[in-house]
């Protein structure tokens, strides 16, 4: 098989991802306010030029982690949906795998970043704004994939998908908020009732 070449831009998007993992590792053990860049790049193993290149600063890099780590669930989420001509609502036990997998993956010290950064944004505008803008972005991504699950299973609903997004993402901030103080009762068994509820939540009558 022929080597591809390496191109500049390959080139670039390599060294964007190396930091990515090094910025994962170093958030995840020094927290939003401990780390640095000097840090990061170390830990990637380049110049702190080379994260200059790539963010224009720690929180520019943190958001893009964020993304990076939601679109990974996006695409995951899409696998399990495309994935099986069953009925969303009866593969319950596969979205509770996929969630518990995911919280594996990342484990409780994300769900304590966001909160970390979230408290630093209210008193931040320009962060403030960042991410209000990401959780738009990702309310829209779960409103297109309800709309998707809705047009292939014939379900109408009164509710707006928009607007049972933000329920969705609402209450998962919630639930991590939760998971993250470590509240008696939030094992998989409630995550089950949770999705549960979520599905019963938006099936309708078919059409």
């Amino acid at each position: 098989m022929a080597l591809e070449p390496l191109t500049p831009e390959r080139r670039r998007q390599q060294t964007r991802e190396y930091l990515l993992r090094a910025a994962a590792q170093v958030f995840a053990e020094r927290g939003f306010h401990g780390a640095s860049l000097d840090e990061v790049a170390a830990a990637a193993g380049f110049t702190k030029g080379a994260v200059y290149s790539n963010f224009k600063n720690k929180e520019d890099l943190f958001l893009a982690l964020l993304e990076s780590n939601q679109q990974r669930e996006m695409d995951a989420l899409h696998a399990t949906l495309d994935g099986s001509d069953v009925p969303s609502v009866e593969r319950l036990p596969d979205f509770v795998t996929l969630i518990r997998d995911q919280t594996t993956d990342l484990g409780d010290t994300w769900n304590i970043l966001y909160q970390e950064f979230a408290l630093y944004a209210m008193r931040n505008p320009t962060a403030r704004k960042k991410l209000a803008e990401f959780d738009a972005a990702a309310i829209a991504k779960v409103a297109e994939l309800i709309e998707e699950e809705r047009t292939r299973n014939g379900i109408t609903s009164p509710e707006r998908a928009e607007d049972v997004a933000g329920i969705i993402v609402a209450l998962f901030h919630g639930m991590n908020l939760m998971r993250g103080l470590k509240v008696e009762g939030l094992d998989e068994s409630f995550l089950e009732t949770v999705i549960t509820f979520l599905a019963r939540a938006l099936v309708s009558v078919p059409e």
